[in-house]
Parts: structure tokens; sequence; C-alpha cells
């Protein structure tokens, strides 16, 4: 008898430490929530711009130099979470539930150069519509050296799709963002075979 007694004692004691360990942390009220931006390397991003929002508000933050952003008296519930910086693909939506307390909440922003590498492997698959997507979500600015080159790989992919009109588009906007980007230019229009008089309508628009 004695030892049934303690067989449920113990059986009780385990019941209670493992709910109270499975609820550590949860909370109700307001804290800060720890937000941790990493590129594809796991290396934090500094200056991304974030915003947090739920059904009530939003609240906007930047990282610091090692990827982190603190939202100070965030209360407890469901949120989410949108981020940008240039030079990297725009961060898609990420839908979150904050319940605990001191937990940081990791996303990735990928850079251009692993767009860059992505499109290139999307290339040789011949999937042409996920690249130009991708391509599309890189954040920069239209006057840049990087929207230039976002212009190229367009072009190039159009070219291997032999849809010289978009090809040439996308040329004419490559060399208007960066000059430097001429010698390319030339380079594309003979490979590509544009008559001249194309070349000059498309520039005139």
């Amino acid at each position: 008898m004695k030892n049934n007694k303690q067989k449920r004692f113990l059986i009780l004691l385990a019941a209670i430490c493992f709910y109270s360990c499975k609820t550590t942390g949860q909370f109700t009220g307001s804290s800060n929530l720890t937000i941790l931006i990493v590129d594809e390397k796991g290396c934090g991003v500094r200056d991304c711009a974030l915003t947090l929002s739920n059904f009530n508000k939003e609240e906007h933050g930047v990282t610091n130099e090692n990827g982190l952003c603190i939202f100070n008296n965030v209360p407890s519930g469901e949120y989410k979470l949108t981020g940008s910086k240039k030079g990297y693909k725009k961060m898609k939506t990420e839908n979150f539930n904050y319940i605990s307390k001191g937990e940081v909440f990791c996303f990735e922003l990928y850079s251009c150069s692993f767009v860059f590498d992505e499109v290139e492997k999307l290339y040789e698959q011949c999937n042409f519509q996920k690249t130009l997507d991708l391509l599309d979500e890189i954040v920069c600015d239209k006057k840049s050296s990087l929207y230039a080159a976002i212009c190229f790989y367009k072009a190039y992919g159009y070219y291997l799709q032999k849809n010289q009109k978009s090809a040439l588009t996308e040329l004419n906007r490559m060399k208007n963002a960066d000059k430097t980007f001429e010698e390319i230019y030339k380079e594309f229009i003979t490979r590509i075979e544009i008559p001249d008089n194309e070349n000059e309508k498309e520039e005139a628009l």
C-alpha cells in the first residue's frame, strides 16, 4: 500500500513538473519583442527596415549592426512582420505568435548575390518566369548599378527565350540606370541582331 501511495505521488509530481516546464515563459500583458534578421549565410543584416503589425496597430524599427531589432512593450498575441533593405530580396510577410518572454524570432533576408546565383540556376532549367519574379523582388534604386545588373539578367533571360523586343527594353533600362554598362549594351545589341531602326524606336519610348 505504501509503495502504491509513493508511486501515485511520483506520477503527480512528474505531471506538475511537465506542465510547469511546458508553460515556462508564456505570459499575458506586454514585454520586449526581439527580432533577428540574417542573410543566407546566417550573418546579421544591419539597417533592415521592419514593420510589426497586428489587428490594432503597427510599429516600425531598424536592425542594428548585429541584425537585431527590439520592439518595446509588445502585448502577447499574433503578429505580422515585413522588412526590406536595398540590395536584398524583399522579405515576405511572416506570421508568428508571440507568447514567450525572451524568445528571439529569426527571419532570413536574401542578398542580391544569392538571388543572382539562383537566377543562373533557373536559367539552366529554362524556368524563366520564376527568374523574373525573383529579380523583381530585389529592393534597389532605379538609377543604380544594381538595377542595371537586374535589367541585364532580365535581358539575358528574354534573349534565351528569343524575345528580342523585351530584351531590348531591358537593355535600354540597363544603360539608362548606369552608363558604365554601355559597353555591355553595345555587345549585347550586336549579339541579338536588332535592326538599328527598331533600336531607335525603343530608345525613344
